[in-house]
């Protein structure tokens, strides 16, 4: 695998984690924490990522996926910072 193709993995990657901060912003909205189905939906929102983390690393090097998710951890902190700067 080339480095095109890991940079459209880890797009795709994104994408991915962009939509499951968006159903977990949906459960907090309509849900109670120590309801069952928040706890359920959270539980299978983790599994989701924890399973594309797996992928990743079965398809590229470890060094590569750490480097690009700390990449992805970094772009989200800076964005953070710019929206919320106090």
């Amino acid at each position: 695998m080339n480095q095109c193709d890991i940079e459209q993995a880890f797009e795709y990657y994104k994408n991915v984690r962009k939509s499951l901060s968006g159903l977990f912003e949906i459960l907090k909205i309509n849900l109670q924490e120590n309801d069952f189905y928040y706890q359920a939906g959270i539980d299978n929102l983790k599994a989701i990522q924890e399973n594309m983390i797996k992928f990743l690393n079965e398809h590229y090097s470890p060094r590569q996926v750490r480097m690009k998710l700390r990449e992805i951890e970094f772009d989200e902190q800076e964005m953070e910072e710019e929206i919320l700067p106090f």
